[in-house]
């Protein structure tokens, strides 16, 4: 396949060209090939800024080099404003080249009704039919029509008579109905000539001019453009931006490189990901709905959507839309934009058409296609007009008691009165799980104005955890906590289960049993005898797993107080987490068969449609909302620990994999680091150490930015053995012929570690440490640890203790 231009700012990521599309280029080049014997039509469909004109540039640049004539043309700037724009763009330079014996071929009445159409032929060129073209051709009703059709269709013949033609019509979905009827005519009545036709457009449902080429025709292929794959797009961003900021760049982006833009431009920074500017309340990492409603972080505005099509009443109304935020009603659209509804209502059809935006299930509300695209145009739009436009839409919003809408506004207004600061409280707490970095600051700025409430700011500390942000939350805790007896008892009970999860992230593990074991009264009845139970089973296994001794049975009496709440269904995270202990316990039976009853529980793909549910998806609100997700994201984490402990890492990858794709999309940054490591020393153990790579760099940044040193130290071991594997090692040495997972045990082996504790260590099981270890003696030629530690050169530590 021949070279194609490479993709800007990829090649100083990757040291080298970056090329997209290359199946689908290979598709389009076959077809290519194939009208060479008969032609061939293919219309290439696909959703703003997925990639179609960058395709279609490499197909015209591939065929020009293999000496086709190539004629390609797009509609300008604003809009066709005449009839066949796009394929007078694409035709027209090529028959101005032409030379009189075309014309000849074609005939004078053909020609006539060309010259009509293409501002080449009002030359010389043009035969005697001409002038009757241009004044009455285009008027003849259907004979005049279909002539036309025959004329083009019999110039395309002649234009590929040599080597062949290729006919190129990007964005066909703003062509003309007479456009459609054209290329419809190349499928039913195609040229006797090598022609290849494509014809790229967005991804309109029900079009009504590209309806007509809805059936099957055996020389028309469809080519659907899907978004691009996580490790294709990270290779598109430049060099410099953190693991964090990256990651949440590609979930924006969602696969769409057109919309892959915040990374490198005032994205989120290193550690936990982003300031106040990207939606963060002091570092935390922001989820999807902060980009769809209220003020988006700057660094999810892409910078490469093609929105130039635009009329200034679309682009006016687009505007509107993205400063209220999704979902929208068109009657506050028409009142920020202060344009009658009607007008407003119109504009929409044309968004729809440009595939920008979409109607919601009952049809009176409209969101846009992407949160990413909303971002994009509300940044893009003027700053003085915005803030005017804000105002209208706080007061178009108080007005239509459209109070979760309006909250997402008031966080980041100049000035609160006492109703404004409780009409934040209350949908802070009733979005805190959906939006935790926004509920946090919320709740600061409504807690300054109505004087800090203890119940307000407990739910603020909670919002920290969940933001991903431990330390600020145990600031809060601790000079909250004398106020705790004032609090609600449900508040209560939630704020030590929250400030001992936050713990736990912190690597506090003593601070948090100590609460635990000290619980308000009343909380070891019902629920919340539940949670906390739950919640030294975590505790005990996380110490467990590291091998820090929590005194001798912890896991086991934790085990059989949780048993009775498993049996009676409390959630899927308590089950996963006692399949974890079971393995911790040699139980492996116990094990399977907890993991078989979560794997049911959660179906298949469960967490996946989790993640990708929308921002305007029906789920419920507050506490129960809260219980859902969190148990999700637990249920996977532990789900994946114990499979793979089990030794099934093929299986344990999807759970956290989907599980990090679900804590990305809410901005729950407290499950980012377990989850992502998790999925990194699953990868590592299928033997991919590359796909590894990214995942433990994630995992590294965030535990680094919680001060988590053990779960830092096991992330930067997957980070140096990427590295120890880029340098190599000397041919020399005692472990050249050993695997970058026998070496890593091998210095375990020297600090003094048992097979256990190294089990233990690398999340992996017992037996696949020894399967290792049998290998290394093989391959260093001893009997014993000692002449391994030997071997290696060690003698007292080893790299990555915890």
């Amino acid at each position: 396949m021949p070279e194609a231009a490479p993709v800007p700012g990829a090649a100083a990521r990757l040291g080298g060209p970056v090329f997209l599309r290359d199946a689908e280029l290979g598709l389009l080049r076959g077809w290519l090939t194939l009208s060479g014997q008969s032609p061939q039509v293919v219309r290439v469909s696909g959703e703003p800024g997925v990639g179609k004109s960058h395709l279609l540039r490499r197909l015209v640049r591939s065929a020009r080099r293999d000496g086709w004539t190539v004629a390609a043309g797009r509609i300008p700037r604003g809009g066709g404003t005449r009839p066949l724009e796009v394929v007078v763009d694409a035709l027209d330079d090529v028959l101005a080249r032409a030379d009189g014996s075309l014309f000849e071929q074609l005939g004078a009445a053909a020609t006539g009704r060309l010259a009509a159409v293409f501002p080449s032929l009002h030359g010389p060129q043009a035969a005697d039919g001409t002038a009757h073209a241009m004044t009455g051709g285009m008027a003849d009703g259907a004979a005049g029509h279909y002539g036309l059709l025959r004329a083009l269709r019999a110039a395309v013949a002649q234009l590929a008579s040599g080597r062949g033609l290729l006919l190129v019509l990007d964005d066909a979905h703003r062509a003309c109905a007479l456009t459609t009827d054209f290329i419809e005519y190349l499928v039913r009545c195609p040229p006797r000539a090598p022609v290849l036709t494509v014809f790229a457009h967005r991804a309109v449902p029900a079009d009504r001019h590209l309806t007509a080429l809805a059936y099957e025709a055996p020389n028309l292929h469809h080519l659907r453009l899907a978004p691009l794959s996580d490790d294709r797009m990270r290779a598109l961003l430049p060099a410099g931006p953190g693991p964090v900021a990256v990651a949440v760049a590609l979930r924006d982006a969602g696969g769409v490189p057109g919309l892959l833009g915040g990374a490198g431009a005032g994205g989120p920074s290193c550690g936990t990901g982003g300031g106040a500017g990207a939606g963060g309340a002091g570092g935390g990492v922001y989820g999807v709905l902060e980009v769809a409603t209220g003020v988006p972080p700057s660094a999810a505005a892409a910078r490469g959507l093609d929105l130039h099509c635009l009329s200034s009443l679309g682009w006016r109304t687009a505007c509107a839309a993205a400063v209220v935020g999704d979902s929208f009603l068109p009657s506050v659209v028409a009142a920020t934009a202060q344009l009658p509804e009607s007008d407003v209502l119109c504009a929409l059809d044309a968004l729809h058409a440009e595939s920008l935006v979409v109607p919601d299930a009952h049809g009176r509300r409209f969101r846009f296609v992407r949160p990413a695209v909303r971002a994009r145009i509300h940044h893009a739009s003027g700053a003085g007009w915005r803030h005017a436009a804000r105002l209208r839409a706080v007061a178009a919003l108080r007005a239509a008691g459209e109070t979760l809408a309006l909250a997402a506004h008031l966080v980041d207004c100049d000035a609160l009165t006492a109703d404004d600061a409780g009409v934040l409280a209350q949908a802070a707490r009733e979005t805190l799980w959906r939006q935790p970095a926004r509920a946090a600051r919320a709740l600061a700025r409504a807690g300054a104005v109505l004087g800090d409430p203890v119940e307000p700011a407990l739910w603020r500390a909670e919002a920290l955890v969940l933001a991903g942000q431990p330390g600020a939350a145990e600031r809060l805790y601790a000079a909250t906590w004398h106020r705790l007896p004032a609090a609600a008892d449900a508040t209560a009970a939630d704020a030590v289960l929250w400030r001992v999860r936050g713990l736990r992230g912190l690597g506090r593990y003593a601070q948090a049993g100590a609460l635990l074991d000290a619980p308000p009264r009343g909380m070891e009845a019902g629920d919340g005898g539940r949670g906390v139970r739950a919640e030294r089973l975590a505790l005990a296994v996380e110490m467990a797993q590291l091998g820090v001794s929590a005194g001798a049975g912890t896991v086991e009496r934790a085990v059989r107080a949780v048993s009775e709440d498993v049996e009676a269904g409390p959630g899927l995270a308590v089950a996963a987490l006692l399949g974890a202990a079971h393995v911790l316990g040699g139980a492996t039976a116990a094990a399977r068969d907890a993991a078989d009853r979560v794997d049911r529980a959660l179906g298949a793909g469960a967490a996946g449609a989790d993640a990708g549910a929308g921002p305007a998806g029906g789920t419920p609100g507050g506490a129960a909302e809260g219980a859902h997700w969190v148990d999700r994201l637990e249920a996977c984490r532990w789900l994946g620990e114990t499979e793979l402990r089990l030794g099934m890492p093929g299986r344990a990858a999807p759970r956290f994999e989907r599980g990090l794709r679900a804590a990305l999309f809410l901005g729950h940054g407290h499950a980012i680091a377990p989850l992502a490591l998790g999925l990194a020393r699953t990868r590592r153990e299928c033997g991919d150490q590359d796909a590894a790579q990214f995942p433990g760099e994630l995992a590294a940044a965030v535990s680094a930015g919680h001060g988590n040193s053990w779960m830092l130290s096991f992330a930067n071991g997957i980070a140096e053995e990427k590295k120890g594997r880029s340098s190599g090692r000397p041919a020399n040495s005692p472990l050249a012929a050993a695997s970058a997972r026998e070496t890593e045990i091998a210095h375990l082996v020297s600090a003094g570690y048992t097979n256990q504790r190294i089990a233990a260590h690398l999340g992996i099981s017992t037996k696949t440490v020894e399967t290792h270890m049998s290998r290394i003696f093989k391959k260093l030629g001893v009997n014993s640890r000692a002449e391994v530690a030997h071997a290696v050169g060690r003698s007292g530590t080893g790299p990555g203790a915890p």
